[in-house]
Parts: C-alpha cells; structure tokens; sequence
C-alpha cells in the first residue's frame, strides 16, 4: 500500500513547479489593479488629457500625454523605437500638482509645471524643460554615485551618468522657461546610490537566492 503515498508526493513535486508559475502569472496580471487606466503593448495615443486617478504606461506609446491636478503616472516601459506614430511617448507634460514615477522606457521630452514632481528611476529621456521656480526640487534622479553635469557655453545645460541598473544616461535641459522661471538644473536633486552599497545590496540578493535553492 504504500506505493500509493509515494506515487502521490512525486505528483505533488510535479505540480508545485506549475503552481508557482500559476501564482507568478496571476500576480503579474493582478499587478496593475490598482491603475485607473494602462497603455499596454499595441496601443498608441495621439493625445490624452489625464485628470485623476494612476495612469500606467508599460509597453504603450503616445504623441502627447498631459497629466494634470494631482494625478499619477507611472511609466515602466514604452514600445520602440521612438517615433511618431510608431512607439515610445513624445511629449511627457506634468502640470499643477501631478507626479511622474519613471521607471524605464523611451521619451523624447518632459516638461514639468507647477507644483508637479518627477521622480526618474530609469530609461531614456532626451530633454526636460522645467517651467519653475527653485523653491524647491520638483525633479528626483536616482542614480549611481559619480554623475555629473554636462555644459553648453559655460552653463549648465543637462546630466549624465548611470541608472541604478547599470545603464547610462543621458539628458539635456531645454531653455525653455528659463524667462521669467529658473534653469531647469536648479530644480533638479540628484539621489545618488554608492556603488559600494549597490554591490553589497547585489550580492545580498545573490546569497539569498542561492539560500533559496
């Protein structure tokens, strides 16, 4: 009789592999349900005017979307490459008190107004224009120790380094709004991770899923 519990346990182990994927795939697809609304993979919107509520963009792309009062948007990924009608998103515009959490993807320009805040985590961005004054930063970058500005005739005109993910980056900061507004590297904080602490944290990561094993 006891084959029976054996033949058992080996099915189980069997399907335990299954039921992870199972649950991986149900969390993926549970992962967004807290968006109002999201511009997946296939879609491309000429125009959006996004008033309330989360807006998450993975995979999708868009001419020009504008965010305003105290919405969010969060882009993980855009399609490629950038370009009219074909991929990525255009124009980025934050206005009033909205945020902007940019994890990745292509955009060939943000523009931050008012009270709106950015937080950028990764990806490409061509340019950002900044009509603001520097009461305060409005734009977070968080990236690896050893950025530094770059220059156009003397003054500041953009950034360059390496996302957190080991990619680099590199961004120029228009003119645009420099009148009556501040230059846009004054509203601008960078959040740098030591490469030390990265390495810690990476083999970290490492040893716990060795342990996992």
């Amino acid at each position: 009789m006891r084959p029976v519990p054996h033949c058992r346990t080996i099915m189980m182990r069997k399907m335990v592999p299954l039921l992870l994927c199972a649950c991986c795939l149900s969390t993926v697809h549970a992962g967004y349900e807290y968006a109002d609304r999201v511009i997946a993979a296939g879609e491309y919107v000429w125009g959006l005017d996004w008033l309330s509520g989360t807006l998450v963009v993975d995979n999708g792309g868009g001419y020009w979307l504008e965010i305003r009062e105290s919405s969010e948007v969060e882009v993980w990924s855009t399609s490629t490459p950038l370009a009219t009608g074909v991929g990525g998103i255009t124009d980025l515009v934050l206005k009033n008190n909205s945020r902007l959490d940019y994890y990745g993807g292509e955009t060939e320009e943000l523009t931050v107004r008012n009270s709106a805040t950015a937080h950028l985590y990764g990806g490409r961005i061509d340019g950002i224009s900044s009509f603001q004054f520097a009461t305060t930063e409005h734009i977070f970058i968080y990236c690896q120790d050893g950025w530094s500005w770059t220059y156009e005739s003397g003054k500041i005109r953009g950034i360059m380094g390496v996302w957190n993910d080991g990619t680099d980056f590199s961004i120029r900061f228009t003119t645009l709004g420099e009148d009556p507004f501040d230059p846009v590297w004054m509203n601008v904080k960078v959040i740098p991770e030591p490469a030390t602490l990265l390495l810690i944290t990476l083999g970290g990561s490492f040893l716990l899923h060795r342990r996992r094993d």
